[in-house]
């Protein structure tokens, strides 16, 4: 087996093996930014300035949310194959 087609089937493991952690967090990530999202649009008597301004926090606490939830998963699955 060449180095090339080494790292190809090991890439490929490593993509299988992670892609239900990242799914997870992803969907983790979206949900949080859709609830805030939510809240920040949510008062009546806002200025669009303000809740132009809760945007960018509401976008960094769902990534925050998601590599939380990666982190977590990660670590799980770590434990998971150490047992």
């Amino acid at each position: 087996m060449s180095k090339k087609d080494f790292l190809k089937k090991k890439f490929r493991e490593v993509m299988i093996k992670t892609k239900p952690i990242v799914t997870t967090a992803l969907i983790t990530g979206a949900t949080s930014v859709s609830k805030e999202m939510k809240v920040a649009v949510s008062g009546v008597n806002q200025s669009p300035g303000t809740m132009l301004g809760k945007i960018p926090a509401s976008l960094k606490r769902g990534a925050v949310a998601a590599g939380q939830e990666m982190i977590k998963n990660g670590l799980q699955n770590i434990n998971k194959n150490q047992e």
